[in-house]
């Protein structure tokens, strides 16, 4: 498992990262493409932040703009994704509207044209707004998520400009790597057996030639130095100095934990913009929610990295969700039942064992129901 970084250690490492990226690097061309590759991480559940960006560049809101709607209850339900709808359609659409008693007007019908300058202007600068948000969103409340927001950044940059990497692009970036390593080698680590340069090489030869699946190429071109970790797994897990087998077990493990690791970020981030949704609410609605927010949390913590169990194939299983969070839950309903028997067995156990302790007091007996109480004992006199 990988070691674990303070949050400031977060914040000082990738802040500067991600917003040299957002200033110099993102253009309004591919902010689009790179919020929706982003999307499925979940970095955005329900477009909130798509939303607030909306809302900033256009200076109103759906509750000013449809206040009929608002206090008929139309908004109440809707995400995100689905208040910017009516957002634009306030801003960009044609409207119809239906004349209701008290002077109020209902949306009838409207028609927007997105090929439309103004919409497109705007277009290009909300994905920019929203992909910043989610940047600043993570180093205020998640920073442990930051290493893993800006390996994603790196890696579909990439892929937009090359494509999904493939096992040659792997192998180029390994033979990069390893240049730099002879290059830098002193005469003595060129001619020492076991020397770091030369397991370094034979880990290079390993890697090039085994069978890999997508997940560990891909949890590989997103690492600083492959060489070098791989390096470090085998100085700190190889017991009998096997290279090949060092190798397997290495990316076994970063199969393992780049799944781990993306199952977890998702889960948490639907997670945590769940209670961001829930904290908006009235008092009763939240009292409803509160249910949902504990198996929420708990499956959370079943997934956490550090404790869980969970193998390969599982996570794959359960990273392949639209949405993993809100799957288990939904799995989870269907089995509650088993919850409440757990439940309503650990009553009857605190019940019983109550019981019996009211019995015992109940029926103490007096040791010596016919001696002297203490006061007449201290007069010496017989009752």
């Amino acid at each position: 498992m990988p070691k674990i970084k303070t949050d400031e250690q977060m914040r000082s490492e990738y802040i500067p990262k991600i917003r040299a990226f957002a200033d110099e690097r993102l253009t309004s061309e591919n902010a689009k493409r790179i919020y929706n590759f982003l999307h499925p991480y979940h970095y955005d559940t329900g477009g909130r932040h798509l939303y607030q960006a909306a809302k900033g560049i256009l200076q109103s809101d759906v509750y000013s703009e449809f206040p009929a709607e608002d206090n008929m209850g139309y908004f109440e339900t809707l995400d995100g994704n689905g208040l910017l709808k009516w957002l634009e359609i306030a801003k960009f659409a044609d409207k119809e509207y239906e004349h209701l008693p008290g002077g109020y007007e209902k949306l009838k019908a409207h028609s927007l044209d997105e090929n439309s300058p103004m919409y497109q202007e705007y277009q290009n600068k909300l994905w920019n707004t929203a992909i910043r948000s989610m940047a600043l969103t993570l180093s205020d409340k998640q920073p442990y998520f930051l290493e893993f927001f800006w390996n994603r950044l790196s890696y579909i940059e990439n892929i937009l400009e090359k494509g999904f990497p493939t096992r040659n692009e792997l192998n180029e970036k390994i033979e990069c790597e390893y240049k730099k390593v002879f290059g830098a080698a002193s005469e003595d680590d060129l001619t020492s057996f076991h020397s770091e340069v030369e397991v370094k090489s034979k880990i290079r030869s390993e890697l090039r030639d085994i069978s890999m699946t997508v997940e560990m190429i891909q949890a590989l071109w997103i690492k600083d130095d492959v060489l070098g970790d791989a390096y470090q797994f085998f100085t700190e897990e190889s017991k009998d100095n096997q290279v090949h087998l060092a190798v397997f077990e290495y990316l076994e493990n970063a199969e393992h934990d780049y799944l781990a690791e993306r199952v977890f970020d998702r889960v948490t981030l639907s997670y945590e913009d769940y209670l961001d949704e829930v904290k908006k609410l009235p008092v009763d609605k939240i009292i409803e929610a509160a249910y949902k927010i504990v198996i929420f949390s708990d499956i959370q913590t079943s997934l956490d990295p550090c404790t869980s169990n969970f193998d390969t194939t599982q996570l794959r299983a359960i990273a392949s969700f639209a949405d993993p969070l809100w799957s288990i839950y939904e799995e989870w309903q269907d089995r509650d039942v088993s919850h409440m028997d757990d439940l309503t067995d650990t009553i009857k156990d605190a019940a019983d064992r109550q019981t019996a302790a009211n019995k015992e007091n109940e029926y103490e007996i007096d040791p010596d129901p016919f001696g002297f109480d203490d006061e007449e004992a201290e007069d010496g006199q017989e009752p």
